[in-house]
């Protein structure tokens, strides 16, 4: 199972400019109309873990 995501690891990760461009181009964008809020939700509330698969390619193995 992954990890919960964690804001401050992430800001970490992507570094300062990436993250000011996220907020820029976040700032800039049109608000969402209620239609695309529900719709959103809707999408969240009918998710389902996904199971963990084998892989289809076997992984290399060490000599």
């Amino acid at each position: 199972m992954t990890a919960p995501f964690d804001p401050a690891a992430a800001r970490q990760r992507l570094g300062p400019e990436v993250v000011a461009a996220i907020e820029r181009a976040v700032d800039a964008a049109p608000p969402l109309r209620a239609e695309q809020r529900e719709q959103i939700r809707a999408v969240f509330a009918t998710a389902r873990p996904r199971t963990r698969t084998a892989s289809v390619v076997p992984a290399p193995h060490a000599a």
